[in-house]
């Protein structure tokens, strides 16, 4: 069997055990695009409210629709912790050239569509958290993101 096939029945066999609590590290790892999307509808049908599933992965963007709490830890310490509902109301993440929005970023980089940019979510508005850079940003200065959730 190839790596994704032994993956898939791996992921196959933890489901099946049905249990309450259920660990998976970097579990879309070594899947196909087609076998990533099939992971993501097994998983969603199978979450209730007396099952805790934990991931932990680098592949962020295969799990995000998947994903209600953030927790990033570095070296055994806990960097952040926040649910997905949060970060949306607290940050506030886009593209921008404007000035003065970059000088008000908590984070930014550059990107050929602008500046992708995390800033405090002070209009209430609906924002599609970027976890990748939410990644880099709580590695890089996580105290000046945490601060945004201490009120």
């Amino acid at each position: 069997m190839s790596y994704g096939q032994r993956k898939k029945a791996l992921i196959a066999f933890s489901l099946a055990a049905n249990t309450g609590l259920l660990l998976m590290d970097e579990p879309t790892n070594g899947l196909d695009i087609r076998s990533k999307s099939q992971f993501r509808k097994v998983m969603a049908g199978s979450l209730d409210e007396n099952k805790c599933i934990v991931i932990s992965t680098h592949q962020v963007k295969d799990l995000e629709n998947l994903i209600d709490r953030v927790i990033i830890i570095d070296e055994g310490r806990i960097l952040f912790n926040q649910t997905l509902e949060a970060i949306s109301q607290k940050l506030s993440f886009r593209l921008s050239f404007d000035v003065e929005e970059m000088a008000q970023a908590l984070y930014k980089e550059s990107s050929l569509k602008g500046n992708a940019l995390i800033l405090p979510n002070t209009d209430g508005e609906d924002s599609r958290p970027d976890l990748e850079m939410l990644y880099k940003a709580v590695t890089l200065d996580g105290e000046r993101i945490n601060a945004i959730f201490m009120d």
